[in-house]
């Protein structure tokens, strides 16, 4: 990681060929991504191609057969990402070589850690660098090779420093020592490449690179690596076997071997965790709409029964607080209904005084024998008629949960893919629901209309002993049901401060008001001919209401539901229904790319273990 260590040198002498930019200060300013691919001789890989090796740039994807061109895209690329002055960026070069000569084997080379920033750098690049190299090194799975200089202080060496950060126990650090050739008379590096001075548990294995001279000379790969057997088998022989460029190479690909091999199986549970979160993005994007007109029948026909279903049962969390469906449904027309109805008690709808005056207004010629009729039909048929609004109320209640139903019986994947789709199916129950609604709308009214046109006595004639014990018992001790009005109080009041003539009117109606004891026994009565007759209506109205609404409504939305939706939806344009949204056609192509390539991942790995 340090700069100037020769980590592009020792990049260039395991591909065997020199192809890397060089120059002082920081050359590396992207990672480059080295995929090394062991392509011998009749491969079928090199079908059609007359050279021995090659490359191919994941950004171009043209072959390149010369290693200054291969070096030349190298530096464009750099610039392209990074600019011209120096500065960074995280975005990688990827360079795939086919070559006879090389192991299967994938490398990085990642920016050296520089302190100072020059040209365009920011202040804080020795920050960024750091955080760029971490990206790569802390993934478990990477071999981390870290590039030492033989001719400086290895225990303050930066690279080492960040490899053990990520990698306390050592267990996927290899050390590179570099410059070997380059230390002061008198010294070697025995002690470091025993691991010594630094041990690491992996091994430390020394390389010789190209100086700056030897490319100016033009030395040749072969020439250098020729020198580096010759300097270790001279200098190191006991050690020469476990030294350069080569040893490296094999060590690499036989560490990283051994890595892949202990961390298959974690590989592949991510693989397979992967594989099932993209199967489920693709049910949610669903599959490409190749038939429309099949798949909007389909669509319908699900709606509908979802839809149905609702009706027939509420939610399906029985512990929920929120009642939903046929739960919400029955909960309207009965519990609610029910509800307002039992809460009206028809005698505190009126005074004694509005009662007595209904009596004394009812009186023909001849007084009625029992309680005037007519006296009774002018309290009960407005109390009738007030039951019409809260029976229109619970109609609209219920138009309001077959608009809820609606949108719960939309899939959330056709909401997501289909948003025109899904507005013409609203609108078209909206629809549906309003024209079934003003059937039973019209039946309430109806009802109401009955009920208040013609009042059945014979409901009432289970009450006639009681009354007759009202009327003959001087010993019962009823008490008039209906609240004491405020009449009688104001015409005492006006009676104080009146003149001679408006006195007389005043008692008059004082008069009106007070009653016999026969006048009260008929007031007892008459509420109890309300409260009687009340509760009977109240019940029929409740009763069919429901009726009306479940028939008219509900059933006949239920019935119609499907039929209507595929002549309406049919009428329309089916490419602007099913439109779908941009981002939901991307995130389907992405996820089948990064299914097909995991399922690949999967073969590879299969293909492993079974030669393992």
């Amino acid at each position: 990681f340090d700069s100037g260590a020769g980590k592009s040198s020792v990049l260039e002498s395991l591909v065997k060929r020199s192809f890397l930019p060089r120059g002082t200060g920081i050359v590396t300013r992207c990672p480059l991504v080295l995929q090394l691919n062991h392509c011998p001789l009749g491969d079928a890989r090199r079908k059609g191609i007359e050279h021995e090796e090659w490359g191919t740039f994941l950004h171009s994807g043209d072959r390149i057969y010369e290693l200054d061109e291969v070096r030349d895209e190298i530096d464009a690329e750099t610039t392209r990402n990074a600019g011209s002055n120096k500065g960074i960026v995280t975005t990688p070069i990827t360079l795939k070589v086919y070559s006879p000569h090389v192991v299967n084997l994938t490398l990085v080379d990642l920016p050296g850690i520089t302190k100072v920033a020059i040209g365009d750098q920011p202040e804080d690049i020795e920050e960024q660098i750091q955080d760029l190299i971490f990206e790569y090194i802390e993934n478990p799975l990477t071999i981390i090779l870290a590039v030492v200089t033989a001719n400086t202080d290895m225990a303050t060496n930066e690279s080492l420093k960040l490899a053990k950060s990520v990698d306390p126990e050592g267990e996927r650090t290899l050390a590179v020592l570099t410059k070997v050739d380059l230390m002061d008379e008198g010294t070697d590096a025995r002690d470091m490449l025993k691991g010594l001075v630094i041990p690491v548990k992996l091994g430390i294995v020394g390389v010789i690179n190209r100086s700056q001279k030897d490319i100016n000379d033009n030395k040749t790969m072969e020439d250098a690596l020729q020198y580096e057997a010759e300097y270790f088998q001279k200098k190191y022989k006991e050690m020469a076997s476990r030294t350069g460029s080569p040893y490296l190479a094999k060590k690499l690909s036989m560490l990283l071997s051994e890595h892949i091999n202990k961390n298959l199986p974690e590989v592949e549970n991510k693989i397979r965790k992967e594989m099932e979160e993209c199967s489920k993005i693709l049910v949610e994007c669903g599959e490409s709409i190749t038939d429309k007109r099949a798949t909007l029948m389909n669509v319908v026909n699900k709606f509908s029964q979802a839809f149905c279903s609702l009706c027939d049962k509420g939610s399906q969390n029985l512990q929920s607080m929120k009642l939903t469906g046929g739960a919400k449904l029955c909960d309207i027309l009965h519990s609610r209904l029910e509800k307002v109805f039992a809460g009206c008690e028809p005698c505190k709808s009126y005074t004694t005084d509005q009662v007595v005056i209904a009596l004394r207004q009812s009186n023909g010629l001849k007084p009625p024998f029992f309680v005037s009729e007519v006296a009774f039909e002018t309290l009960v048929k407005p109390l009738i008629k007030n039951m019409e609004k809260p029976a229109l109320a619970c109609v609209d209640a219920v138009k309001r949960e077959l608009g809820s139903m609606c949108q719960l019986s939309i899939s959330e994947q056709l909401k997501l893919r289909f948003p025109e789709l899904k507005q013409a199916l609203i609108k078209i129950v909206q629809g549906i629901v309003e024209k079934r609604a003003q059937k039973a709308i019209q039946m309430i009214k109806d009802l109401v209309s009955i009920e208040a046109g013609h009042i059945t006595y014979y409901r009432i004639d289970v009450l006639k002993e009681e009354f007759q014990e009202v009327m003959t018992d001087e010993d019962r001790d009823d008490v008039v049901p209906f609240p004491k009005g405020k009449l009688e109080s104001e015409l005492r009041s006006r009676l104080r401060v009146a003149g001679d003539e408006e006195k007389a009117d005043i008692t008059a109606q004082l008069n009106l008001l007070t009653m016999s004891d026969k006048d009260k026994k008929h007031v007892i009565i008459l509420g109890m001919m309300l409260n009687h007759y009340y509760k009977i209506v109240a019940e029929t109205m409740q009763d069919s209401t429901a009726k009306a609404v479940v028939t008219f409504l509900v059933n006949e939305v239920r019935e119609t539901l499907n039929a209507e939706l595929c002549v309406a939806l049919m009428q329309g344009e089916l490419d602007e229904l099913f439109h779908e949204q941009e981002d939901i056609t991307d995130k389907r192509q992405a996820t089948h790319a990064k299914l097909n390539v995991l399922e690949q991942s999967l073969q590879v790995i299969s293909g492993i273990t079974s030669h393992s």
